[in-house]
């Protein structure tokens, strides 16, 4: 009863202005769960027009008392979630705190003068659903225990394959027969995916794939002290070296249940002056919205802390969304996967029949497990029809009915103006639905010590990405598009990149990463000069710092500028892919090489050409035509 007195005192305080009602919440070190405080505040506006005010302070959350909704979260996994902040059917909602501890807008540690929602267990902090005009600013969220296991190497066995591991701080495990386990309040994971960071650089180690042990064979775990562990078993190429920070964030398709923040069905969304320490998934994920913002939003580990790992997956992932992304100011670091992926999604057409009035009825379904249950379209919304094996557009239609007929399927109606090749039962075909294709900017962010790319962009929109700063494990920017394993659309109309700065990608060793990655995936047979699947990309005046060979990849590129970059070899690092064209160009149509410096690059420097329709100058670099062996199907 205390917290609903002390909230009936708090409601004494509100007041309006501009239209919402202001509730403040004071902090108080005698109150142990705030879930209930926040949800009944909530529950009291169930339409919005409301502004919730947070003091400085640790502010506590747990999952018994909290609001409860099954959730469809794409690219994490699906279920019935308990939420801090459920904001569904609402408008004109502002969650605002005294400033996020530890970042500043300059990103710089700033202390502990903010406010900060600490929770403990399963749940997550914020779902944005069906609602508009929502602003989360000037708050940190942590949780209790962190969502992956680390441990320093102090020792390794070849004979034994075993590792010896000093566990970090924080980490609450267990061991039974044999098998280790870690969780939190009410939570727990065995090992499976697994990692190795460097400690004193605090990215993913130099040739990390050396040390991946496969994530289905089980490790057979033995305390030898108190925070002392061997791991025996390791079915690694080699062993993490001693002084490493080995990883795990347990099997997948469990290990994605809690993000930080979903927005789904919602627009205009700003998240501003938040820091994301930890999160038991993506740290944002937005889908099937509009005109999304962030100002000043960071992930990152605390600055005293010795952990290597805050998010366990992206930093922030948008899918289906319209309008515009915004990413402004943002340092995404220390999280297992990219700074951003924005993209949309292609949806599999397992039967065509003929329906009323030339109409065409599709059965569809999604082709990836972690898109059951999203949002894909509405009537009303046009769709594009892509032939799987060669990424060619083959129409496009409007959708006349729409009918969700599971968690993982519809029933779509369309009227399309290649009804005939729908209909053809010797094709394969997704659809794709590019109403929801969002223009994105991205400025003046930082990415690093993160496991995979910086950046991921698939989407229609007008893409702006400049002074950026990139240090990932693999790609600085992939473009890529395919319809057969993530089922991620689709081609972009306008990229420019420029006045960014790319330091020493693609040291993860699995694959050659080019700093700028365009790879949709087509197969040989099906390339060609008569379609291009992405249209215009510019890349201009970047700095490009690297030690491999590789710099530039790019395939079905209708219009491609490459101008005035500086590349630079760092030397940090022996090669992992030596002798590769520093460009590589194939079955693209125009292609600009302009005013590049390649003065403090690789002496031997060329630039492959593959069935490429019309190029000018190429910078002074010789032409070939080597195309890069280790991409698909090349």
């Amino acid at each position: 009863m205390k917290h609903f007195n002390i909230l009936l005192i708090l409601f004494c305080f509100g007041f309006v202005s501009c239209g919402r009602q202001i509730v403040k919440v004071a902090y108080d070190p005698d109150i142990e769960d705030y879930t209930p405080v926040v949800r009944e505040i909530l529950e009291n506006h169930p339409g919005g027009n409301l502004e919730i005010v947070f003091g400085q302070g640790t502010y506590p959350f747990y999952p018994e008392l909290a609001a409860s909704k099954y959730l469809a979260v794409s690219n994490n996994d699906n279920g019935d979630k308990r939420v801090v902040f459920l904001i569904e059917g609402m408008r004109n909602v502002i969650i605002r705190g005294a400033g996020a501890t530890e970042m500043d807008y300059n990103m710089h540690n700033q202390g502990q003068d903010g406010t900060e929602f600490l929770l403990h267990g399963s749940l997550m902090p914020f779902a944005v659903y069906a609602s508009s005009d929502i602003r989360i600013e000037g708050v940190s969220i942590d949780y209790d225990y962190p969502w992956t296991f680390e441990g320093e190497v102090i020792a390794n066995d070849a004979a034994a394959r075993s590792i010896t591991l000093k566990v970090l701080p924080e980490d609450k495990y267990s061991i039974r027969d044999g098998e280790l386990f870690f969780g939190g309040y009410d939570w727990e994971y065995p090992l499976a995916e697994n990692i190795v960071f460097d400690r004193q650089t605090r990215d993913p180690y130099y040739n990390t794939a050396l040390y991946d042990h496969a994530s289905w064979e089980k490790l057979t775990a033995i305390e030898i002290e108190k925070g002392i562990v061997e791991l025996r078993g390791l079915t690694s190429r080699s062993f993490p070296p001693v002084g490493s920070i080995w990883d795990n964030k347990g099997p997948h398709a469990k290990n994605r249940r809690y993000p930080g923040i979903f927005i789904c069905r919602s627009e205009n969304v700003v998240v501003e002056d938040v820091h994301i320490f930890r999160s038991g998934a993506m740290a944002l994920i937005a889908e099937y919205s509009k005109d999304i913002t962030l100002r000043n939003y960071s992930t990152a580990v605390r600055r005293s802390s010795s952990r290597m790992v805050g998010v366990s997956a992206d930093a922030t992932h948008f899918v289906d969304c319209g309008g515009t992304v915004t990413l402004e100011n943002c340092l995404f670091e220390s999280m297992l996967d990219d700074a951003s992926n924005v993209h949309g999604t292609y949806m599999k057409v397992d039967k065509a029949t003929a329906s009323a009035d030339g109409r065409v009825l599709l059965k569809t379904s999604f082709g990836h497990c972690q898109q059951e249950g999203n949002v894909f379209a509405e009537k009303g919304a046009e769709l594009c029809f892509i032939d799987r094996a060669s990424l060619r557009r083959l129409g496009d239609g409007v959708v006349t009915d729409i009918r969700r007929t599971g968690e993982n399927s519809y029933e779509i109606e369309v009227d399309s103006d290649c009804p005939d090749m729908l209909l053809d039962e010797n094709r394969s075909i997704v659809a794709g639905n590019i109403s929801m294709g969002a223009s994105a900017v991205i400025r003046n962010c930082i990415v690093r010590h993160n496991r995979a790319r910086s950046l991921l962009i698939s989407t229609p929109g007008d893409v702006l990405i400049e002074g950026c700063d990139f240090a990932s494990m693999m790609a600085g920017i992939r473009i890529c598009g395919d319809a057969n394993f993530w089922f991620e659309s689709g081609p972009t109309d306008n990229v420019v990149i420029k006045g960014n700065r790319f330091r020493n990608l693609g040291i993860g060793g699995h694959s050659p990463q080019a700093i700028l990655q365009i790879d949709p995936v087509i197969p040989v047979e099906n390339r060609g000069n008569d379609a291009y699947y992405h249209k215009n990309v510019v890349f201009e005046d970047n700095t490009i710092e690297t030690f491999d060979s590789q710099v530039i990849y790019a395939l079905s590129v209708g219009n491609m500028t490459i101008k005035g970059n500086r590349f630079v070899d760092s030397g940090t690092f022996k090669p992992l892919f030596g002798g590769l064209p520093v460009v590589d160009l194939l079955y693209c149509g125009n292609v600009t090489v302009e005013g590049n410096d390649f003065s403090e690059w690789k002496p031997d420097a060329v630039i492959s050409l593959h069935n490429c329709m019309d190029v000018s100058d190429l910078s002074g670099l010789e032409a070939v035509d080597e195309p890069n062996p280790y991409f698909y199907q090349n």
